[in-house]
């Protein structure tokens, strides 16, 4: 009888040492689940450097930089950003351009937004000392993934620019007119990302006018070092519409730069 009793005893041990157990597991998977949700800040900022030195029978040096900001609240996103590059070949300064751009968007309903764009562009060696385009339109995110984004965006605009009347080179694309005109404006960006570390980008943009009209590609691979710190390998290809007899329409540009992420 006293063995019975053990046995009952023991199974009545083991019944509530497992209740207790599910108990507590129940009540830790309730309090992590609890946990807020931790919200990124509104405000994040990159900045990127590159710089190239070559030495021997032909001397150069390139310095190319840019700094990117986002800012996103409620229904509102603001970004800017800032590039510049610079050149100098056997002492004697090669390129020189300084670039910024200015976008805001409000969301009208989960995929729709309106935006407002600026873009400035100094160009010491450009077909334009001064470009300047302001546009508006409707944006919409087609793809809103996790690891894929893809977004589209067109409308109308205005278009100033100032030539290039210097013969600076004989490679260089002169246009002799001042602009001022109506542009129709249109984007696309891409971005994927196949591992946490690497990052793919893509942005094209075509402004079409009746002085001109061009298309320009961006591709970018970033591969993190840290998590504040990247290698970005970017390619630029431009095409125009139309170029004095002679010269090329498409222009491109590689760079190698290192990212940080702030």
């Amino acid at each position: 009888m006293i063995d019975c009793y053990n046995r009952r005893g023991g199974r009545l041990a083991r019944t509530l040492l497992a209740l207790i157990l599910l108990a507590s597991t129940q009540a830790n998977a309730t309090a992590t689940d609890e946990r807020p949700t931790r919200i990124p800040p509104p405000l994040s900022t990159e900045l990127e450097l590159g710089y190239q030195s070559l030495g021997g029978n032909s001397d150069s040096q390139t310095l190319n930089t840019r700094l990117g900001g986002t800012y996103v609240k409620n229904q509102y996103r603001h970004t800017g950003e800032f590039r510049f590059l610079l050149a100098e070949k056997d002492g004697k300064e090669d390129k020189r351009k300084g670039q910024v751009e200015l976008q805001s968007d409000m969301k009208v309903n989960e995929r729709t937004y309106v935006l407002g764009n600026i873009n400035y562009v100094d160009d010491r060696y450009g077909p334009y000392f001064t470009d300047f385009t302001l546009a508006t339109g409707l944006g919409y995110q087609l793809v809103r993934w996790e690891t894929f984004q893809m977004e589209v965006e067109a409308g109308p605009g205005y278009r100033h620019q100032e030539p290039n009347l210097d013969e600076i080179d004989d490679d260089d694309i002169i246009l002799p007119e001042t602009v001022d005109e109506l542009i129709l404006r249109g984007n696309a960006k891409m971005t994927w990302k196949p591992s946490k570390t690497v990052e793919l980008g893509v942005r094209l943009t075509g402004i079409a006018g009746n002085s001109n009209s061009t298309m320009e590609a961006e591709f970018n691979l970033t591969t993190d070092i840290s998590d504040f710190v990247a290698i970005k390998i970017s390619n630029n290809q431009k095409l125009n519409s139309w170029v004095p007899d002679g010269l090329k329409k498409r222009d491109s540009a590689m760079t190698i730069n290192l990212l940080f992420k702030m």
